[in-house]
């Protein structure tokens, strides 16, 4: 696998899509990637794998969600964090818009036939409709079940041979 990756490296590609590179590497070959590591990702790379493989290798992480991307120069585990607080003040700011629009709408429906406030109602009505509305951001929460049907059971005979010798000659 090493020199697989190696030979592909040397070819100097445009793009480079690993997916889970160290499934079937040993811990030194896993090392010796990680040290390579600049090189992948000198050019444009991409990797989906273990979190802590994925902190050694990772200086950006882009999340394609929903159709939207998001793109943050950060390690993966970082990348986690900083998502999460973007969600926390998202909701943050949705609920203070939407707590500021309803005491807007109170406001509008308590003095609209008052002559006195009438004024104040068409301001607010005005600033009601130039608010952008703000929106949070969807969680992709599907999930792929894959299911494959059992292994046919292998056959009682392993190995058959005809004509085997063995020498033991040393």
């Amino acid at each position: 696998m090493r020199i697989e990756l190696a030979k592909i490296l040397l070819r100097k590609p445009s793009l480079f899509l690993l997916d889970e590179p160290t499934n079937h590497l040993d811990i030194e070959s896993i090392q010796w990637l990680e040290n390579i590591s600049y090189r992948l990702f000198g050019c444009s790379g991409s990797c989906i794998s273990r979190p802590a493989f994925l902190d050694n290798v990772t200086k950006r992480t882009i999340e394609i969600s929903l159709g939207k991307n998001l793109r943050l120069q950060a390690s993966w585990s970082k990348y986690l964090i900083l998502r999460e607080e973007r969600r926390e003040q998202q909701i943050a700011s949705y609920r203070n818009q939407q707590k500021m629009i309803e005491d807007t709408e109170k406001f509008i429906e308590r003095f609209r036939y008052k002559a006195t406030k009438a004024v104040q109602v068409q301001s607010k009505i005005k600033q009601l409709d130039k608010v952008e509305r703000l929106e949070v951001d969807e969680e992709d929460k599907s999930a792929i079940n894959l299911r494959f049907p059992p292994a046919p059971r292998s056959g009682t005979v392993v190995v058959e041979a005809d004509s085997l010798t063995k020498n033991m000659d040393r």
